[in-house]
């Protein structure tokens, strides 16, 4: 799950492909992807892996690192 998500984010956000990000890498408070990527983040979490995460639940604090995404998803 974590190697998806972290896939799908280089793919689809950052403009350099050599930029290397982990499951802690702070990605909306530092500036690599911008809150209106969460909407996108949303429908690849329901697509790629089937969970359907309350729009509530996705914000710029809780979805700020791969390992916060990996927990919330784990809970639905």
């Amino acid at each position: 799950m974590q190697d998806k998500l972290i896939e799908f984010i280089k793919d689809e956000f950052l403009t350099d492909p050599d930029t290397e990000i982990d499951i802690d890498t702070k990605l909306i408070s530092s500036g690599l992807i911008d809150s209106f990527s969460l909407v996108s983040l949303q429908a690849f979490i329901e697509k790629e892996f089937g969970k359907k995460i309350p729009a509530p639940r996705i914000t710029a604090q809780t979805f700020d690192t791969i390992r916060q995404m990996v927990e919330i998803i784990n809970q639905f």
